[in-house]
């Protein structure tokens, strides 16, 4: 018997006792427009439910109780589509070390090795076998389309036939994910074209240009066959991107973009970045991988304007010992560097620089939560957050997707700048909210003055760039 949105909403209050009547509301008023997500109400009514038992408040939700109610990762991923939708104020960043070992279960399953036997040499499923809602599209790839409204032509022979050996490759991977008991559904999305990266790569053993080859068709294919959102189209550019960047070798034209690149670089573009992603991961869910990308992204790049720092060493700053949080919260920073093992005295970091790590140790949590938060991380890496180091070319690739050249030659002209332009408090406050202590100045100053390394590195830059032309 058919049901009215408002009986709908009814009942889901009957199921739903200790979601909170503000929580609740919203979820009705959605109901009402559009049915929830499978799974949602059940979680979000066992979350709160496990909040009133330990006696705690939403804002001081902790990793177990999200641990608790994930017991799967699907029961986990509606639980965090729920809070985002309904309950945004409550923190997911907790949530971050539940949602990376569900991920982790998940890439060992694709990354299980069983043994098999020789397979044919047809490798993609023919467009019969593959699923209705794909097959059906064939059509749109021999004649002019518009399914977004702009016009998309139709494709060559050559082309064509690439683009259904892509999209049967596709089909296959997802037999392939079967047997590993990952069922990936037809619907163009992330999860489809990360099984199909894994396929490709593990099964196939593709190089990184070929799989992005390979994305590049399957754009081709589902854009004219009006099967793709604004979500998975940005998943499945991003994918490409990925392995494209991988695939990258050297840059014929980078000689020509260092030398503009050192016209035009000042220190401010560094911290503007650093501000810039700052902001983004606040507009993003406090769980995602991405907020939490950005955060450690914020604080990279401010330390390496604030203290000069090598890569290496800011990698493994560890909390509680080479940063340290003082009571009138300023962060302390004292690192013994790891090509010289010297002590680096620099006395309290730029408020802008302080102000960035504590937003990195929030996540989103309230802001008075910071002293039990750094409390709890002490011993931790800084970046991280945990035990674990970030890879070597973290910082590298960053800077080299934000300054268009690669990243150690960003980082050396970043050095060479820092200690020739000696930066004071009136440079820091313009920005970076900077110190205003006389004491501080004069430590700067001392700190970046010119000596005979400087100019020798200065000779060894412009040789770099002499023997590039």
């Amino acid at each position: 018997m058919m049901t009215t949105s408002d009986e709908q909403a009814a009942a889901v209050a009957a199921r739903a006792p200790d979601i909170p009547a503000e929580v609740m509301a919203r979820m009705q008023a959605h109901l009402r427009g559009a049915p929830l997500q499978r799974g949602v109400a059940a979680a979000m009514q066992d979350f709160y439910s496990r909040l009133v038992q330990a006696g705690l408040p939403p804002d001081l939700v902790t990793e177990e109780i999200y641990a608790a109610v994930g017991t799967s990762r699907s029961r986990l991923r509606a639980l965090l589509t729920g809070l985002r939708m309904f309950a945004p104020d409550v923190p997911l960043n907790p949530a971050i070390p539940v949602k990376q070992r569900w991920d982790a279960w998940l890439n060992a399953r694709y990354n299980a090795k069983i043994s098999k036997p020789d397979t044919s040499r047809r490798v993609g499923l023919a467009p019969p076998d593959w699923p209705e809602t794909w097959s059906a599209a064939l059509p749109a790839l021999d004649k002019t389309v518009r399914p977004y409204g702009a016009r998309l032509p139709r494709l060559a022979l050559k082309t064509r036939d690439a683009v259904i050996s892509a999209v049967g490759l596709l089909a296959k991977s997802r037999e392939w994910a079967a047997t590993r008991a990952v069922d990936v559904a037809p619907v163009p999305c992330e999860d489809l074209f990360e099984a199909f990266v894994h396929y490709l790569i593990e099964d196939r053993d593709v190089s990184f240009r070929t799989a992005a080859d390979y994305c590049e068709r399957l754009r081709m294919f589902f854009l004219r066959a009006g099967l793709l959102d604004h979500a998975s189209l940005a998943a499945l550019a991003d994918l490409t991107g990925a392995l494209a960047e991988e695939a990258t070798d050297k840059d014929p034209g980078k000689w020509a973009k260092l030398r503009d690149f050192r016209q035009r670089f000042a220190l401010p573009d560094i911290l503007h970045k650093a501000t810039e992603a700052a902001q983004q991961a606040a507009a993003l869910p406090g769980h995602s991988t991405a907020a939490l990308r950005l955060r450690q992204k914020a604080v990279a790049y401010a330390l390496l304007v604030n203290t000069g720092d090598r890569q290496g060493d800011l990698r493994r700053l560890v909390i509680g010992i080479d940063l340290v949080r003082d009571s009138d919260g300023n962060w302390c920073h004292g690192i013994r560097q790891s090509k010289t093992d010297h002590n680096k005295a620099i006395g309290a970091l730029w408020p802008g620089s302080s102000t960035l790590i504590d937003a990195h140790l929030l996540g989103d949590r309230p802001a008075w939560m910071i002293t039990r938060r750094v409390a709890e991380l002490q011993g931790a890496n800084l970046l991280t957050l945990g035990e674990d180091v970030l890879n070597a070319d973290f910082i590298n690739r960053r800077l080299k997707e934000d300054f268009g050249i690669h990243g150690h030659l960003v980082r050396t002209l970043l050095t060479d700048l820092v200690r020739r332009e000696r930066p004071d408090a009136r440079w820091a406050a313009q920005h970076m909210l900077g110190h205003t202590d006389r004491w501080m100045q004069d430590t700067y100053r001392s700190d970046f003055a010119e000596s005979g390394a400087v100019k020798a590195m200065d000779e060894c830059v412009a040789a770099v760039e002499a023997g590039g032309e």
